[in-house]
């Protein structure tokens, strides 16, 4: 048995199957989505689908998961309707500015059962999750955290930690608050954005006690995965193109 961490697949269907080939992931493993399934790539709505049918699958909620959730059941309403949805500044900003839009399309030309399925998959959201293999402690968050000050363990109450961090965040590439040993493992941000050193690979910060896992496929660089058991990384190359 292995425990894979991936991230910010954003519709990478190609990207995520050729992954699952190259790991030989089964029935006995574990795999832990950090993040943003959905968006941006061109199979967003079958992948989700695809996730939904696996029970060793897990899902964190990044910000484009928390959108499609949002939005269900308005969607479900307009094609029940057949209106159009009321356009609010949020909607707009995920739709228009965060590669919604294909998303919802997809969506759309679901069957209803299909639809309801989905909302029902996205109601049971998980935002953060601790993990301990081989002795070694990791805690899964899509974006990462702009935390209080650990207590006089190390800890930190991630009760405490609004949603909009745990989702939203853009840290910096050491920027783990956690004083016990634990490894944070994020999204969200491509690697990329931390230096071209970074492309395409996962990045390491803070003497290995944090990972940046996202990336950049859907930005043309590759999909990234690790195994916790070892540490090993895999990486599958984008069919995308780069946008610069």
């Amino acid at each position: 048995m292995s425990t894979y961490v991936i991230s910010d697949l954003h519709g990478c269907k190609e990207e995520f199957d050729a992954m699952l080939d190259l790991i030989g992931f089964n029935d006995y493993d574990e795999m832990w989505i950090n993040g943003d399934i959905c968006d941006r790539g061109r199979e967003s709505i079958p992948l989700l689908l695809e996730i939904m049918q696996y029970d060793n699958m897990h899902l964190i909620f990044g910000n484009h998961d928390v959108w499609l959730a949002r939005y269900c059941q308005e969607l479900i309403d307009a094609k029940k309707d057949n209106n159009s949805v009321d356009m609010t500044d949020d909607m707009m900003n995920w739709l228009h500015y965060n590669g919604g839009y294909s998303t919802m399309d997809q969506f759309m030309d679901l069957s209803f059962p299909q639809c309801y399925d989905i909302k029902l998959y996205l109601e049971d959201k998980l935002l953060y999750k601790w993990l301990k293999v081989n002795g070694r402690k990791f805690l899964l968050v899509h974006a990462g955290m702009i935390a209080d000050e650990p207590d006089a363990s190390g800890h930190i109450d991630m009760k405490k930690v609004p949603e909009k961090i745990l989702i939203w965040a853009h840290i910096g590439l050491d920027d783990n608050p956690l004083e016990d040993g634990t490894t944070l493992i994020v999204g969200h941000m491509p690697t990329f954005t931390y230096g071209e050193e970074f492309s395409g690979i996962i990045a390491h910060g803070k003497n290995d006690t944090i990972l940046h896992i996202d990336c950049g496929c859907v930005y043309g660089y590759s999909l990234g995965c690790i195994r916790l058991e070892d540490m090993q990384e895999f990486y599958v190359p984008s069919t995308y193109p780069k946008p610069y």
